[in-house]
């Protein structure tokens, strides 16, 4: 009988399954054991060809080429940088003595895809299973081998069909419409069109106009303070607050306001609420960065850590917020893997005999791909926990303690509302009396909240007199809308399907990109640069609507069920992009309005600093530093790092030597040299829209001499 081999997506997570079966000889990119071999990838290895791969003629961005498309099996290849471990794998796919392939990326959509594509790609004919771990411990992965789950189950060929269609998507609409925008709406610049990026800048964009553009409007609201000590606030035929606009209209209805008050209305009712339902990753996000102002990259970053470093959080990318009934049945076993510290007193309150699945948080049926995010069966629990960090404590505290919440009883109170009428208004007042604080005794800052919003009210009956101690108008103003947050960027990424939990994270980073910086994070806040909004007023609206991705993931949906073929989803979305090159094109945009010309002509307004010495056209100094204005690509702006300023960039024009401080040492400090002009040389470098030819000056260094050495 041969071996096995186990194919995981990173290194770590290869070496913990390593550890479970065996196989401990290490070897270079694998470990081998009796009945396993292990090896990994380290993330993509596989990618999707560039257009120019194809055909070199798509290295000029033209509009006779569009739209650009190409069949999967003409376009996948092996990532440069991962050639090493991809040889690595091919050869272990292809040993005589491996019978049977593992799958063990990770489980979810992108993870399946990774594995599947270098399957494809080194022509793997094994027989394969599917090791779906929700975490990296000992008994997460064992549990896992104990239910491989087979490759041909008609869960996993929908993944594997969604995960191309999704990746030959984005390809289409990226590249096609990066050059469409470059061509149409950009002055000699180019652009760059994502699916999910562009969207969320429009609504960053939008939510910025409407902050910036909102006038306060001051407003009065009448409010009644009675002899009993509580208060009431005049409403409308709805119930809702009165607002008035107009002061001397408020003042008339206060003078209206006379005598005792009547109770015409005394609603109690008993209210019960159950503790809510578990973190999945976007949850998570919007909790530590309301809480903590933990920006959404870093809380992914932590419970990362926490699954695969220290293996007592499980599969952290999940957007599912319940557990399934395999897990009700060691549950117990994960509350004591936490039984430590401050976790213990929480713990103990719960009767583990009277342990029941509840449907609100135990349902098979609302599992996706992965359950809520909970912590690990981990005998090491404890240890690992006393090494977390402060940040990644609070991460995992906020898991745990949802955890316990689902098994203390239910938050009982009893909500009061209570209508007086007063001389022909009726005034309104709230409040709330806690029976049995439940859950809330572990979630407490959640408990807090409520009783500082609602007051306590007496015990009244309908037809009561209320003597007033006082009536008056409240002045208040109204408030604008909100700038993004932490918390409300990811909620609005959901609202509209704007990427998964594995990827919102990264999609926000890219817009915060230096070298094309969109948006900006501010004291948690996010705010569109000058860039990002002239980007958005240039996009036509089909490109930004953040409906388009959310109809996107809705197709992507279908296909994974079946209802719709790959073939007719990019044929779709093909056939968009060519009515939409006849839009573009037939709609033109003069220079004047497209992005870039205003930088672009200010640069060309600048002065002339002397001649290129490759082509002889003029050199000026831009925003970025000295440039050539022909086409030559010759660069001027910089020595070894460190930015010229005008006068050096004349001096070298004119052949003669430079003094340059300030250039940084490998080890981090500085130092200063002269630099004297010895011709050019060619080289290389990569632009939005490939690779780039240009020319840059050679030089001969000279290092200032030390006072010592002068005469």
């Amino acid at each position: 009988m041969g071996k096995t081999l186990i194919v995981a997506e990173k290194p770590a997570a290869g070496k913990d399954i390593a550890k479970v079966v065996g196989a401990t000889e290490e070897h270079s990119g694998y470990m081998e054991g009796r009945q396993y071999v292990v090896t990994w990838a380290v993330g993509h290895l596989i990618g999707l060809k560039e257009p120019q791969e194809h055909d070199e003629k798509y290295s000029r961005w033209v509009l006779e080429d569009l739209p650009i498309s190409f069949g999967l099996s003409d376009s996948l290849k092996v990532l440069p940088v991962s050639r090493k471990q991809y040889s690595v794998i091919k050869a272990l796919i292809h040993r005589r003595d491996i019978d049977m392939l593992i799958n063990a990326g990770d489980a979810g959509r992108e993870g399946y895809l990774i594995q599947e594509w270098i399957y494809r790609m080194v022509g793997c004919r094994l027989p394969k299973k599917v090791l779906w771990a929700s975490s990296l411990s000992k008994a997460g992965i064992q549990a896992a081998m104990d239910n491989l789950k087979d490759n041909s189950l008609p869960e996993f060929q929908g993944i594997l069909r969604e995960a191309e269609a999704r990746a030959e998507g984005d390809y289409l609409l990226g590249y096609n419409y990066s050059r469409l925008l470059t061509i149409t709406r950009a002055y000699k610049q180019s652009l760059s069109y994502g699916r999910c990026q562009t969207p969320l800048l429009y609504l960053v964009c939008q939510r910025d106009k409407a902050v910036r553009e909102f006038k306060p409007e001051p407003y009065w609201s009448i409010e009644a303070t009675y002899s009993k000590g509580f208060k009431g606030v005049l409403v409308d035929d709805a119930g809702k607050t009165r607002k008035f606009f107009d002061k001397e209209e408020a003042d008339a209805a206060l003078r209206m306001i006379t005598g005792a008050g009547k109770v015409v209305e005394y609603d109690k009712q008993e209210k019960r609420e159950k503790a809510p339902l578990l973190y999945n990753l976007a949850k998570l996000q919007q909790h530590m960065g309301r809480k903590y102002s933990f920006a959404p990259d870093k809380t992914l970053k932590i419970a990362q850590t926490l699954y695969e470093k220290y293996k007592i959080l499980s599969y952290p990318r999940t957007d599912s917020q319940y557990l399934s009934m395999d897990i009700y049945g060691e549950i117990e076993e994960h509350l004591e893997s936490c039984r430590f510290g401050k976790f213990t007193e929480l713990i103990d309150r719960i009767d583990m005999n009277t342990l029941k699945a509840d449907k609100s948080y135990f349902n098979d049926f609302k599992v996706t791909d992965h359950h809520a995010l909970i912590p690990t069966i981990n005998a090491s629990m404890q240890a690992a926990y006393a090494a977390l960090s402060d940040d990644e404590r609070k991460v995992f505290d906020t898991v745990v303690l949802a955890l316990i919440a689902i098994f203390y009883p239910e938050y009982m109170y009893d909500a009061t509302k209570i209508i007086v009428g007063i001389g022909g208004g009726m005034f309104q007042s709230t409040g709330t009396t806690i029976r049995q604080l439940g859950y809330k005794a572990v979630l407490k800052d959640n408990g807090a909240k409520i009783n500082q919003e609602l007051q306590i009210l007496p015990l009244l009956q309908e037809g009561d007199s209320l003597a007033i101690d006082a009536c008056s108008m409240i002045g208040k103003k109204t408030v604008p809308p909100l700038k993004y947050s932490d918390e409300t960027i990811i909620k609005a990424m959901e609202k509209y399907g704007i990427g998964t939990s594995a990827t919102r994270a990264e999609i926000i980073n890219k817009l915060q990109n230096p070298k094309r910086q969109f948006i900006v994070r501010e004291n948690g806040k996010y705010s569109a640069t000058e860039l990002g909004e002239e980007y958005i007023r240039i996009v036509p609206q089909e490109l930004k609507a953040p409906e388009l991705t959310q109809h996107f993931e809705e197709e992507l949906r279908r296909v994974n069920e079946g209802s719709l073929s790959k073939e007719e989803f990019l044929g779709n979305l093909l056939r968009g992009i060519e009515d939409n090159i006849t839009k573009f094109t037939s709609e033109p945009v003069p220079d004047s309005e497209k992005i870039g010309y205003s930088a672009a002509t200010q640069k060309e307004n600048k002065k002339v600093l002397g001649k290129c010495p490759k082509c002889g056209a003029e050199v000026k100094f831009g925003q970025y530093g000295a440039y050539c204005t022909g086409k030559c690509g010759m660069s001027l702006g910089r020595i070894r790092g460190k930015e010229l300023d005008e006068g050096q960039v004349v001096a070298l024009l004119n052949n003669e030597r430079v003094y340059v401080t300030g250039l940084k040492k490998k080890d981090g400090g500085t130092y200063s040299a002269y630099f004297t002009p010895e011709g050019i040389e060619p080289y290389s470098y990569k632009t939005q829209s490939g690779q780039r030819n240009g020319y840059q000056f050679k030089f001969k260094a000279e290092m200032k001499p030390s006072k010592n050495n002068r005469r």
